[in-house]
């Protein structure tokens, strides 16, 4: 059955994780369109995450500033607590980035608009603690607004909730204390705007990786790179913002954006300016472009028949690492990668040896994270699968080992009880069997198994069966 929401028309899913889902709404009442944020109850683990998803709710409403979401309402209907709140339909800033760098113009509005409604939130009292570039969004006139307070705390209210020893955050805005679960203030957000600036001006993250234990260890201890000699002027501005050290960055963001304003004021960010801007000039003078369209019809062709073949050959490889199994019968094992193939990089092994408790923290955080996003067994490489197996090899007695693969079976269990609504039965008997390779012990998976038998209508069967 559809979820419904009293009051409101829901149009699609915007993105949907293990217990809570964004949906694109239409707010009846007022005919205005709107972004739920919903959680359901009976799928939440724990009373704490519910009272997490309420605390961003009654977070960001207490906060008004031009660049921040606007919360309408907090509510429940049934079972499903929710957030409506502003649909912003200009896209985020991920997006802008995938089509690569920006003018140093474009990139200094971003900040200084997100640094101002990050002051702002500073001074009442509240620490974003995931600011990255989706979590940046676009209204229609293209100013910036932040969302997404799901991990922010609250200085004064929060208390204990956020819980000690927790890894919070996104790895490749993480700063370096996040990694340590130490105390985290201010500068921890604008560290990571410090990241995004870097970004925004080269067009590629500073740090890279196929591993992101190692991105987080190369946070930790790896020198920032320099900016490109184009972008010398502001490399001031971007070491005081990304200092490993706490006390050697900003201390808040007043000083951040008097920096950049004493930057103007020198004509600094003019001239960058001008340069972007005869840059561009040259890039349209160009004749290249024209020339390339003489060359013959057939070298055209050729290229992009190659070019098709490449990708399609990538796609097909893509697939086949992406799938978990090719296929499954009811009875038998899913063939999962063994440990020994998925072996720790030098980076992750270096980090391992020097300080295995922030790796064993970073591994059940990462694990923890991709099973709320449903990454259970793909993409390759950044799993929960792979996390805890990754975390079982460095400390197999761990309590965080069998309580990560008990989780991973009970996704894998829930989504099939899902798929058997739905009728899907073929698949859910994929992720029944491998729910029971992850958690053998799991109570659902008898019933489960019984409801996807393999005998057409086994489940209507079944509740005729009860029925009678």
């Amino acid at each position: 059955m559809p979820m419904e929401i009293a009051g409101y028309e829901i149009e699609r899913c915007l993105a949907q994780g293990a217990t809570a889902a964004a949906y694109l709404a239409t707010q009846v009442s007022l005919g205005r369109p709107v972004v739920l944020k919903v959680l359901d109850t009976e799928l939440a683990d724990t009373p704490t995450a519910v009272q997490r998803f309420l605390n961003e709710g009654r977070l960001i409403a207490s906060l008004h500033h031009p660049h921040l979401i606007t919360i309408h309402d907090i509510a429940t209907s049934g079972r499903y607590v929710y957030l409506s709140m502003e649909y912003v339909e200009g896209g985020d800033l991920k997006q802008r980035l995938a089509k690569g760098p920006m003018s140093v113009e474009a990139a200094l509005d971003v900040i200084e608009k997100i640094a101002s409604a990050l002051g702002y939130a500073h001074r009442h009292g509240v620490i974003h603690r995931d600011v990255k570039p989706g979590n940046i969004l676009f209204r229609r006139d293209g100013s910036p607004v932040l969302t997404d307070f799901g991990i922010a705390k609250s200085r004064v209210t929060d208390g204990d909730l956020t819980g000690t020893g927790v890894f919070l955050g996104s790895p490749n805005y993480m700063a370096p204390e996040q990694v340590d679960s130490r105390t985290v203030d201010n500068g921890a957000d604008i560290y990571a705007l410090g990241i995004i600036l870097y970004e925004m001006l080269t067009g590629q993250k500073p740090f890279i990786s196929n591993s992101i234990i190692d991105v987080i260890y190369m946070h930790k201890k790896t020198p920032m790179p320099r900016l490109p000699a184009r972008f010398a002027p502001l490399q001031g501005l971007l070491d005081l913002m990304c200092a490993k050290s706490r006390a050697d960055r900003f201390q808040d963001v007043d000083a951040l954006l008097h920096y950049i304003q004493v930057l103007r004021e020198r004509g600094v960010i003019d001239k960058l300016n001008a340069r972007d801007a005869a840059d561009a000039t040259v890039e349209l003078r160009r004749p290249s472009a024209s020339r390339q369209w003489r060359r013959p019809t057939v070298a055209l062709l050729g290229l992009l028949g190659l070019v098709t073949l490449a990708y399609g050959a990538l796609f097909v490889v893509e697939r086949r690492l992406a799938a978990p199994v090719a296929s499954v019968d009811t009875g038998s094992q899913v063939a999962l990668p063994a440990e020994d193939e998925v072996p720790p990089t030098a980076a992750a092994a270096a980090a391992a040896a020097v300080a295995t408790d922030e790796v064993i923290g970073a591994l059940t955080w990462l694990g923890r994270h991709s099973i709320s996003q449903l990454k259970l067994t793909a993409p390759p490489g950044d799993n929960a699968y792979y996390y805890f197996s990754r975390l079982r090899q460095l400390a197999p007695d761990h309590p965080a080992v069998a309580a990560g693969f008990r989780d991973i079976g009970a996704a894998f269990a829930l989504m099939a009880e899902r798929e058997i609504a739905q009728g899907k039965e073929d698949q859910a008997r994929l992720h029944i069997a491998l729910a029971r390779q992850m958690d053998p012990t799991n109570e659902a998976l008898p019933l489960l198994t019984e409801l996807a038998g393999t005998e057409s209508g086994g489940v209507w069967r079944l509740l005729k069966g009860w029925a009678r």
